[in-house]
């Protein structure tokens, strides 16, 4: 009898005690025992669930890796079903997925069925947001690739047939030509030579052949001369600690957020200063880019739709572990600033092992 005694009294504990929720059921599927952790899931008390509520009540159908979420063939007509999901109304009337498994008890039992219940809300936002990550990863990977393609096509088909039409129009003008013709090639010859610096333009907004051939640093010199030419805003950069090549996903963010904060400044700031400081730090990577223009108000801009370059660079530093952060006021300027963990040696990032498919 002591034994038994201890047995019950260690099942009743653990049935009390149990993190998952724990609920029996009658032949007729009216709830008669239900654990704290169910009344914590529900928001329903022990008192309002036994005698109370039938269990479909609180199903609102089961799904099996066979079949979506339906009511056909359920749980409670079988014997036993060792893993299933379920969504469970609550009081509130929320409804979310939990993990489940029931089994018949005993025929002593009078046909109980007991039920065994996990939320799995939690473990299924954390997949969702490992897709997401997933899918932002791949998309921005293509789209870089699809840069790169397009910028090696511009350069090496319409540039290519740009010089060969300035070479050719250049031969006709060494001819003796009338005043007339002789100024329509002039013409044509000014028209293709601004086709091709637009076309070397295009393919260098695209991916610039620097970033991939000499690093990050040399590429974000190189766009600081066309922004200072295009804009007429003075740029400066700054490098604190030792000069290294960093993985194509790093530098590709990097300057990809470089890049559209420089854009936003002149655009937007009528900025005649942008300071950039770039510090290689044990452990991360931290840009600053500041500029003297007019500010803006940052939560506003963000709420009313008109920050997707913002978002983009947060995201861009996201996917790598970093952080944007910006700030700015009417009038004072803006400042952003870039961290991005610098990954230990032998250790790739997601889109270091992409980079190589």
């Amino acid at each position: 009898m002591g034994a038994s005694s201890e047995v019950l009294s260690l099942m009743q504990s653990i049935f009390a005690n149990a993190s998952d929720a724990i609920l029996v059921i009658d032949h007729e599927g009216r709830i008669v025992k239900a654990n704290a952790a169910l009344e914590q899931m529900t928001g329903w008390t022990e008192e309002e669930l036994i005698r109370d509520k039938h269990i479909c009540e609180l199903c609102l159908g089961m799904a099996t890796c066979m079949e979506e979420t339906s009511c056909t063939d359920c749980f409670f007509k079988r014997v036993q079903m060792p893993s299933f999901e379920m969504r469970l109304r609550t009081k509130s009337g929320v409804d979310y997925p939990v993990a489940a498994s029931s089994a018949r008890l005993e025929d002593e039992s009078q046909g109980k069925l007991v039920m065994i219940m996990r939320d799995m809300s939690a473990q299924q936002r954390v997949e969702k947001e490992r897709y997401q990550y997933k899918l932002t990863n791949f998309a921005i990977q293509a789209q870089e690739e699809e840069r790169k393609r397009i910028a090696r096509e511009l350069h090496d088909g319409v540039g290519q047939a740009l010089y060969s039409i300035l070479v050719g129009l250049n031969v006709v003008r060494q001819r003796e030509l009338s005043e007339l013709v002789m100024q329509h090639v002039t013409e044509l010859v000014n028209m293709t030579s601004k086709a091709m610096e637009e076309v070397k333009r295009m393919a260098l907004e695209l991916r610039p052949s620097a970033l991939d051939d000499l690093g990050l640093l040399p590429a974000l010199r190189s766009l600081m001369k066309r922004v200072e030419k295009t804009f007429h805003i003075q740029v400066e950069l700054h490098v604190q600690g030792e000069k290294r090549r960093y993985s194509a996903a790093m530098e590709t963010a990097l300057y990809r957020i470089v890049q559209e904060a420089m854009t936003n400044t002149a655009k937007y700031a009528k900025a005649s200063h942008l300071g950039i400081m770039f510090e290689n730090r044990e452990k991360e990577i931290v840009v600053t880019i500041v500029d003297d223009g007019v500010g803006f108000e940052v939560e506003k801009t963000l709420n009313i739709g008109k920050g997707l370059g913002v978002f983009g660079m947060k995201e861009r530093a996201q996917l790598l572990g970093g952080t944007v952060d910006i700030r700015s006021a009417p009038e004072e300027g803006t400042t952003v600033i870039v961290r991005i963990p610098v990954p230990k040696e032998g250790v790739e990032d997601d889109h270091s092992r992409l980079d190589r498919r």
